[in-house]
């Protein structure tokens, strides 16, 4: 392992549109402790082309069939020399030359963590906008209806043999089931920088909430960090506040106004299976 080294993992496939502006995203940091490790998942659509252009550049390059992205970051981690490691996908670049810099840099200003979140520029929902996730104390409640920005995240590598590599069992949001195992874990120090780290573009495998949520429910009520009568209300009580704010402005916007008679099943009839589902199975667990 290198002191200092950060190990950037792309990991791609069919991404002919987007994978050049990552990689000269990467090409344009100031900090020059890094290393570029691209595992590519089998692209027929003129990746590989893009990518040979660029071999020179990569401390690690494969281009293999897998299964799936986790699979792929997983490949990523075992090739990974760096002391740090962070996830940059096809379709993700840093949010400018000196995100690298300045996040290092505030690492260095408190150097006794594992794992370090900054904030996230998103894109692809109008105009881009910055969201600074909360501080470590509140990531248990924020992972139960989000989750910290793994794009704006650098863990020590070492982590990884803690927790574990990305679990194959989940195809959309096993760095959910990540995040959950780190704040698990008492011996995983998290901290946040308040750097903007990357600029993250919606539309992935992991933004298609009709099939990605439910597996997120799955992952958060198995894991031991919510298994208690405490967080079983507070869970209930932040989906009811979630689903009353979205539910009833969806009623409002549809019906010409919220409230009257029958506005609960009127907003249940927008609320998708899964949050039902996970609605249901905390008010059985609670005996109402």
């Amino acid at each position: 392992m290198m002191q200092g080294l950060v190990s950037v993992i792309t990991v791609c496939r069919n991404a002919q549109k987007t994978i050049g502006a990552c990689i000269e995203s990467v090409s344009r940091q100031s900090y020059r402790a890094l290393e570029h490790v691209i595992i590519d998942g089998g692209s027929s659509d003129g990746t590989l082309e893009i990518l040979e252009g660029h071999r020179h550049a990569f401390a690690a390059f494969v281009s293999e069939p897998d299964r799936g992205i986790y699979d792929a970051m997983n490949k990523g981690i075992a090739r990974a020399q760096g002391e740090f490691v962070i996830f940059l996908n096809s379709d993700d670049i840093f949010a400018g030359p000196n995100a690298l810099r300045d996040a290092m840099a505030e690492i260095a200003r408190q150097p006794d963590g594992d794992v370090y979140y900054g904030a996230l520029e998103i894109r692809g929902a109008g105009t881009p906008f910055v969201h600074v996730p909360p501080p470590p104390d509140q990531a248990a409640a924020e992972m139960v209806l989000g989750c910290l920005p793994h794009q704006a995240t650098l863990a020590r590598r070492e982590v990884f043999a803690r927790t574990g590599p990305f679990d194959l069992r989940w195809r959309r949001h096993a760095d959910y089931d990540w995040w959950l195992k780190v704040l698990c874990d008492p011996s995983i120090r998290l901290r946040q920088i308040q750097t903007v780290i990357a600029s993250f573009a919606m539309g992935g495998a992991s933004s298609d909430l009709a099939k990605g949520q439910p597996e997120v429910f799955a992952i958060q009520n198995a894991s031991p960090l919510y298994r208690s009568p405490e967080w079983d209300r507070r869970r209930i009580e932040m989906f009811q506040g979630a689903w009353l704010s979205e539910r009833m402005e969806a009623a409002r916007l549809r019906e010409g106004g919220a409230g009257g008679p029958g506005w609960k099943a009127r907003i249940a009839r927008h609320l998708p299976p899964g949050i039902l589902r996970a609605l249901q199975a905390l008010r059985r667990r609670l005996g109402r």
